[in-house]
């Protein structure tokens, strides 16, 4: 499948009407993937703009690096989880935008252990550089924190079964290598059901091997200072435990001070919500972009 950025369909797309770049304006973007929503922040921003792009995975980062400076010269890349955008030397910025997504290429290519559809090592990390495996997660954690993963961000029914027979088939010389046998085990212990239990198991181990929750919640502390006055910020999600760290944070942000014994106002709110509830993308696009279908936008603006 061919990638698409999403909620990125022309003038009225809601990264434009709620993120609103200008020309001149320093944008960062979180996820630089392969450059989709980057290229199309460069066409608001002018060659008077910059664009800061960051991104864990170094093939996207190169890959990304060479589309955009096609496009333009005023683009800095750096290798890096977004976790970490504090220590990256970052001027104070207009936009800061990040698409929680898995991007395309890691899909797309067998051989990153993405996909339960093809037969590779069961890796799944974005940067291969470091870290362990899900496949070394599997064969190392203990049965507990197993049934914790596949629960917390699986949102898995009967976790605790997958887990015990993982940990006990390890420990018993049945080692889970490639995704073909994590996909085969899935099979056999949830029979019919296994079609709607292999998404899950493989979003769980995905989440706790590249510890995407913790580097999110890094993240939405991180961000918000880097924004100048009247910066605006936005983020993509895709699945209930993303957009709900999201709001969370956001709503935080928005929220007047009170007095704790008064109630009364004692300071502005320091960022606006820009987003009531969140964007989700069109049904049209929903239709030609299926990869579209849970993404769940939310943005807020910095006060002047």
């Amino acid at each position: 499948m061919p990638h698409i950025p999403v909620l990125l369909t022309g003038e009225t797309s809601p990264l434009f009407t709620f993120l609103s770049p200008q020309e001149g304006e320093k944008v960062l973007d979180a996820t630089l993937g392969l450059g989709g929503h980057a290229q199309a922040f460069l066409g608001r921003i002018g060659a008077q703009g910059h664009l800061y792009g960051v991104d864990a995975d170094a093939l996207n980062l190169e890959e990304a690096g060479k589309r955009l400076a096609q496009v333009a010269g005023n683009v800095t890349c750096i290798q890096g989880n977004f976790r970490g955008i504090a220590s990256m030397g970052l001027p104070m910025l207009d936009v800061i935008f990040a698409d929680l997504g898995v991007s395309s290429p890691h899909f797309d290519d067998p051989s990153r252990g993405f996909t339960f559809r093809a037969d590779a090592p069961l890796d799944l990390r974005f940067d291969r550089t470091q870290g362990q495996t899900a496949a070394a997660l599997i064969a190392t954690a203990p049965q507990e924190e197993l049934k914790h993963i596949f629960q917390a961000f699986g949102e898995m029914r009967g976790s605790g079964r997958l887990a015990s027979v993982l940990y006990h088939d390890v420990r018993h010389g049945k080692a889970i290598r490639t995704t073909a046998e994590f996909r085969a085990l899935i099979e056999r212990l949830y029979g019919f059901r296994a079609p709607s239990i292999l998404p899950q198991a493989f979003q769980a181990l995905r989440i706790a091997v590249n510890d995407e929750l913790g580097a999110l919640a890094e993240f939405l502390k991180a961000a918000p200072p880097l924004l100048a006055p009247g910066g605006r910020m936005g983020v993509i999600s895709y699945h209930s435990l993303e957009d709900r760290m999201v709001k969370n944070a956001f709503r935080a942000l928005c929220t007047t001070e009170k007095d704790d014994i008064t109630g009364a106002d004692t300071a502005a709110a320091p960022f606006i919500l820009l987003t009531k509830k969140a964007v989700v993308p069109s049904a049209e696009e929903q239709k030609s972009n299926p990869r579209a279908r849970s993404a769940k936008f939310r943005a807020i603006r910095r006060n002047e």
